[in-house]
């Protein structure tokens, strides 16, 4: 039987860490993103926080996953297909330049994950439902998402991005069967 009474330890969870992870990569960038400083930000040792992530590489990913998760998706039968494009590519812009760290995250490693993965399905049935095909709707999200990337990349102003989406969705509503 011990003598000393075991100190009770704090829960922590993935979502706290990925939390606080996002807090320093908004404060600073990626450069601002190390384990120690992370550690230090929830009072617990760098060496503990591999008991939640494997790398810094792996919560770089998680971070951006959670990114992605909280970027708003309307309804596919709320607007009219196009309106619901814009908006999906605006919220894909605005989210990249609320957190600019993953632009250049995205540079140094591929960051795909589930959520990402859910805006692209998303996107692309919204596309189907325009009357595009499945090959042309997953054509058109791979635009749409590039496109977007790049107006945030180069910060470019709103009537801009807005004129070149327009101009992509135009290209999409002609290759579309005639009648719908």
């Amino acid at each position: 039987m011990s003598t000393t009474a075991e100190t009770p330890r704090r829960s922590l969870h993935q979502e706290q860490i990925v939390d606080a992870a996002l807090a320093l990569l908004d404060e600073g960038g990626i450069e601002n993103l190390t384990m120690r400083r992370l550690g230090d930000r929830l009072g617990i040792t760098a060496a503990a926080l591999y008991w939640h992530v494997s790398s810094r590489q792996d919560l770089l990913v998680l971070a951006a996953d959670t990114v992605w998760g909280r970027t708003a998706l309307p309804g596919i039968q709320d607007l009219p297909w196009r309106r619901t494009v814009l908006e999906m590519a605006e919220n894909l812009r605005s989210m990249l330049l609320r957190h600019p760290w993953l632009l250049t995250a995205m540079t140094i490693q591929a960051l795909d994950g589930p959520a990402r993965d859910r805006y692209e399905e998303h996107l692309r049935a919204v596309c189907e439902t325009s009357g595009l095909t499945p090959r042309d709707a997953e054509q058109a999200v791979h635009s749409i998402v590039t496109f977007a990337i790049g107006a945030a990349l180069a910060a470019t102003p709103r009537p801009y991005v807005s004129f070149g989406l327009e101009s992509i969705i135009d290209g999409l509503a002609a290759r579309r069967p005639t009648g719908c």
